[in-house]
């Protein structure tokens, strides 16, 4: 259980990393509300890709 608990606090924060990196600014949390999604008191949506072009050939 402990194990899968940590599972979830990884994604998480991974998924916080990226919202954190997006190529525009504006779509960037502020940081209260990154502080919020780390401690889990406010849900993490899914980000968008932070890659601004198409990775195939």
């Amino acid at each position: 259980m402990e194990a899968l608990n940590d599972k979830k606090k990884v994604k998480r924060f991974v998924m916080v990393a990226i919202w954190c990196i997006q190529e525009d600014p504006s779509l960037w949390p502020t940081m209260r509300k990154v502080t919020q999604m780390l401690e889990g008191v406010v849900e993490v949506l899914i980000p968008p890709c932070p890659c601004p072009f198409n990775m195939t050939n």
